[in-house]
């Protein structure tokens, strides 16, 4: 089993919206607020693949909402799974320090020494591992949580602390942590085919070697008795009496054998040990392994949260509707990058944005530098938190499942050469024609000053074509233009009209027709 803190199961659908994140300055925004760069990166390429799925949504806003509530929860939590993701590190440090050898040359004793010198090292992590389970369970019974995910984490640690197998697998791992191999009796079982070849070894028991003073044992399976001639004699059984043996799990009989080979058998043995004790390991400790990376992501968001809180705007988690429902409605939204930026929170304008089934899309018109950008920028944030599991900058919101996201943002005209708007207007028509050959259903499209280097009646033409288009691909689009004719021709179209509204202390207010 494995556990994650960002989703409770897998994604059906998995969309890249990094360029989406430049266009809408989510990323400045982040930078500004986040000083670690590389939690900044991590929280950033979470919000650049959103969810699609409405449980995995509600299992990060429950999660969020835990340790939003519970601050000493979240600092418990990363100190103990800081520590446990530091385990795999200094279990590879230690086994590159006894890595078994494989020259055949080596004496064979010397080659058993350090398959056990391996063996011990994978058997320092069982119980460490396992030690885990209880430190995880305590620091989440200590509080009242409510989320599925944390949880689903507590029992699942209450069960492993008392799961029979793993307690008996730890104590089998005991035994090669604090004993060498004149502790024990080691009783091993072997399989040879017709030409003397060994196809089967395993250790089939190993019991505590009580006599004081003993050295190094085999229980008296093998024998060390060589013929006169120097050489090993095995008695072997043929292939019936091989596969009968094997069904009954009865060791196979040697009657003579060197003492060198003995210890090549155990090595074997012991080495298939290490490496099943090792598999097992692995696959444990993954269940929480990574967990520490995750938690970055919570981090951010609890800054991003704090930061909201000190500057008294608003937070609200949003409420997750299917695509099919096709709504954006928010009541109070905020820009992000406007409260990240140093405006006092009282100064930043709040606008509302309703967008329903019926509607194809949103126009949006205005003087320049009176908040249309703004506005485009703070739905299109919004619509992205909240497909991340996050609470969004305003006073409510309902978000629909979107699978979607493209945007177009018109480069800065004073950028472009004199006499190149032809030029120009065809590379973005190309640029856009690319974006309608990957939109997928339920997508969500920005526009930001497209075509605003060519004439009106051009302009506006081409956009107008398009435009229509995206309804049938059963997609939105959200658009800040000056082409004020487009208003007159999309009218009839199922669009929003909107525009910024007169006087200056009414800057950054959208008003909707």
């Amino acid at each position: 089993m494995k556990f994650s803190l960002l989703s409770e199961k897998a994604e059906s659908f998995s969309f890249d919206c990094t360029d989406l994140l430049y266009n809408l300055s989510v990323d400045r925004a982040v930078s500004k607020i986040i000083s670690d760069s590389r939690r900044a990166e991590y929280f950033l390429s979470v919000l650049a693949k959103p969810l699609s799925d409405i449980d995995n949504i509600k299992y990060r806003q429950e999660i969020f909402t835990d340790l939003h509530t519970i601050p000493s929860l979240f600092e418990e939590l990363r100190t103990v799974f800081t520590r446990y993701d530091k385990i795999r590190q200094d279990w590879h440090e230690l086994r590159l320090s006894a890595t078994p050898m494989s020259d055949s040359s080596i004496n064979p004793e010397a080659l058993l020494e350090h398959t056990l010198a391996s063996l011990k090292v994978t058997a320092i992590f069982p119980g460490t591992i396992a030690s885990y389970y209880g430190s995880i369970s305590e620091v989440l019974s200590r509080y009242p949580i409510k989320s599925r995910g944390l949880c689903s984490m507590r029992d699942y640690c209450r069960d492993m602390m008392q799961n029979d197998s793993l307690n008996e697998f730890v104590e089998i791992a005991q035994l090669f942590k604090y004993h060498s191999p004149e502790h024990f009796n080691f009783e091993i079982s072997t399989l040879f085919d017709s030409t003397l070849r060994l196809a089967d070894c395993g250790l089939s028991d190993i019991s505590e070697f009580k006599e004081s003073g003993s050295k190094f044992s085999l229980a008296g399976l093998f024998k060390k008795k060589q013929t006169d001639d120097g050489t090993v004699d095995v008695a072997t059984m043929n292939e019936e009496e091989a596969a009968k043996d094997k069904k009954d799990k009865t060791p196979p009989q040697l009657d003579d054998i060197s003492f060198d080979d003995s210890i090549y058998l155990q090595n074997e043995a012991l080495s298939r040990i290490d490496a099943v004790m090792t598999k097992v390991t692995n696959d444990v400790y993954e269940t929480f392994f990574g967990m520490s990376r995750e938690l970055m992501f919570y981090e951010a968001a609890l800054i991003y949260a704090r930061k909201a809180e000190a500057e008294e705007i608003p937070l609200s988690i949003p409420e997750i509707l299917p695509p099919e429902d096709d709504l954006i409605e928010v009541t109070g939204l905020r820009e992000l990058y406007l409260m990240c930026s140093g405006v006092e929170g009282k100064k930043i304008v709040p606008n509302d944005v309703i967008m329903k089934k019926d509607r194809c899309g949103m126009l949006i018109k205005g003087m320049t530098d009176t908040g249309k950008t703004v506005y485009l920028r703070s739905i299109g944030a919004a619509q992205l938190f909240a497909q991340a599991g996050l609470p969004v900058l305003a006073e409510s919101a309902r978000f629909s499942i979107r699978h979607g996201f493209f945007s177009h943002f018109s480069s800065a005209e004073e950028e472009f050469m004199a006499g190149d708007a032809a030029g120009r207007f065809d590379q973005e028509a190309k640029e856009v024609s690319k974006i309608l050959d990957r939109i997928v259903p339920h997508s969500l499209v920005f526009f930001n000053e497209t075509f605003q280097t060519t004439s009106y009646g051009e302009g506006t033409d081409g956009m107008a074509n398009i435009l229509r288009i995206l309804p049938k691909l059963k997609t939105k689009y959200i658009f800040v233009t000056h082409l004020t004719r487009l208003f007159d021709v999309m009218e009839n179209d199922g669009a929003i009209l909107a525009s910024t509204a007169e006087g200056e202390d009414q800057k950054y207010k959208i008003i909707a027709k």
